[in-house]
């Protein structure tokens, strides 16, 4: 019994650690796409976000950027902890 536990707990760490590997440094094009949609919102269709910064953690990514109109830091963060499709609003 104690072995099966060990095991267990032993792949729940190895799954826990790939997926805060993919996060980091898996690609994140389609996300900061969605980030820029969510700093332009309301600003129309010629709003060139530009990018003052990036972070990108296991949990969330964070971005700041500077529109023609204002400065908005955007965070995205998957639906489930380390799993799920990323979503983006305004902090």
């Amino acid at each position: 019994m104690r072995r099966a536990f060990q095991t267990i707990l032993f792949l729940l760490c190895l799954v826990f650690s790939v997926s805060a590997a993919v996060n980091v440094l898996g690609d994140n094009a389609e996300v900061e796409a969605m980030a820029k949609a969510v700093a332009c919102a309301g600003e129309g269709p010629a709003c060139r976000p530009q990018a003052t910064r990036m972070e990108r953690t296991p949990l969330a990514q964070s971005f700041d950027f500077v529109t023609a109109k204002r400065k908005v830091e955007v965070r995205c963060a998957r639906a489930l902890f380390l799993v799920g499709e990323y979503s983006c609003a305004v902090r």
